[in-house]
């Protein structure tokens, strides 16, 4: 399994769930994944370095309990050499039967599509959709690398990844934002993370009265974090929402900065990475679920908070329009704080409408996103471009 370095968010809850499935259907996985430069220098070559040793690998700490290998990259100044398949690669990959990725984009498959192997990708962005927002904030002489360099190479590596495996997609949104790339579909299914509804549950007695929160990579600019500060401010000039809490690890400084100078800091709460039973007793307390991001491709955590009986008021950004039905089980807005401001009020305010949207968010996770149904998508894609692999579910052969 090739997959991202990254510890929390979106692709590691979709690593775990692939984990378990394989798990279930007695399959051994091992995973792989790039190592940043950044956190293991010894393991790239770096321009400096040509010439004087080679990307190596190393065995990292486990990923959900399985078997877990940091692989380094010639010239990891360059995003694309990333997933090159170097020694190290190639000595894992011989060793395994099937392939999957895992991934918030597809260009995690290169080491499976350079050396002719057949695999199965599942996907949760476009690679561009993945990054805009973190483009901005880089220095200048990046940006010239980015857009000069490692932008156009990778949009052709891009499309030859998506055009040689079995690609699933996580919403269809992001499926139709693959498709756009290829000269013919490429996404051969969508394959939505599921959400454990009996963790992920409703307790009335649990809500605290105008609490509002959100989850997930406050550091992330693509999260947007300084349009629901703006909104919170003008909630609190309308006399509702008591609180705001913002769970996925410390803020940067210039976000403390900005809830200080919108004089909010004292209602404003940062709460850690929590484990998945600390966030579930987290989500209960929630009488709002806010999503403010410039793009996504599901949101897992907003699923959650449905999951909940937590309503979700999100900005139009992708995959959350296929599950925030408005007047149902949320709304949606623009990216106007002022709008957001009104949606989240009404719910405050409005206590039978909040529980009948948050009722009704429930009831669509149970429909949709169910742990069967996407262990069942994601096995078939495996028995279809693996034949040979013998897998049980349920007590049974699982077969293309």
């Amino acid at each position: 399994m090739s997959t991202l370095a990254a510890r929390t968010g979106g692709v590691p809850a979709m690593l775990r769930f692939a984990l378990d499935t394989l798990r279930s259907a007695g399959l051994e996985p091992i995973v792989a994944h790039y190592e940043p430069y950044s956190q293991a220098p010894q393991l790239s070559v770096p321009a400096w370095a040509l010439g004087r040793r080679r990307p190596a690998g190393q065995a990292a700490p486990p990923m959900s309990g399985a078997p877990t290998h940091a692989i380094g990259a010639w010239l990891p100044e360059l995003e694309f050499t990333h997933y090159l398949p170097t020694p190290a690669w190639r000595q894992l990959m011989a060793g395994c039967d099937a392939f999957l990725v895992v991934s918030g984009n597809a260009l995690a498959a290169t080491a499976f599509a350079r050396t002719g192997r057949p695999y199965v990708a599942w996907v949760a962005t476009d690679w561009e959709g993945d990054r805009r927002d973190r483009v901005r904030n880089f220095p200048w002489p990046r940006r010239l690398l980015d857009r000069w360099v490692n932008a156009p190479v990778i949009r052709r590596l891009e499309r030859e990844v998506l055009g040689r495996g079995h690609t699933l997609a996580l919403s269809e949104h992001t499926a139709r934002s693959l498709d756009a790339l290829t000269p013919a579909p490429c996404v051969r299914g969508t394959l939505p993370m599921p959400v454990d509804v009996e963790r992920f549950r409703p307790d009335p007695a649990a809500r605290v009265p105008g609490r509002i929160g959100f989850s997930g990579r406050i550091d992330d600019p693509r999260k947007n974090i300084d349009l629901l500060l703006e909104a919170f401010v003008r909630l609190r000039a309308q006399g509702v929402g008591t609180s705001l809490h913002l769970i996925g690890g410390t803020p940067t400084p210039a976000l403390a900065q900005a809830a200080q100078r919108l004089g909010i800091a004292e209602q404003v709460v940062f709460v850690p990475h929590l484990s998945p039973d600390e966030l579930a007793q987290m989500l209960r307390t929630l009488d709002v679920f806010v999503l403010p991001s410039h793009q996504e491709g599901l949101c897992i955590a907003a699923l959650e908070a449905m999951a909940s009986g937590v309503p979700v008021v999100s900005t139009r950004c992708g995959g959350p329009q296929e599950y925030v039905i408005p007047g149902q089980t949320g709304e949606l807005v623009g990216f106007d704080p002022a709008e957001m401001a009104e949606s989240i009020g009404v719910l405050l305010r409005e206590p039978q409408r909040r529980q009948a949207q948050g009722a009704a968010a429930r009831a669509l996770i149970e429909r949709r996103y169910t742990l069967q149904r996407s262990r069942s998508t994601l096995l078939q894609a495996l028995a279809t471009t693996f034949p040979h692999l013998q897998m049980h579910s349920h007590g049974g052969t699982c077969t293309p």
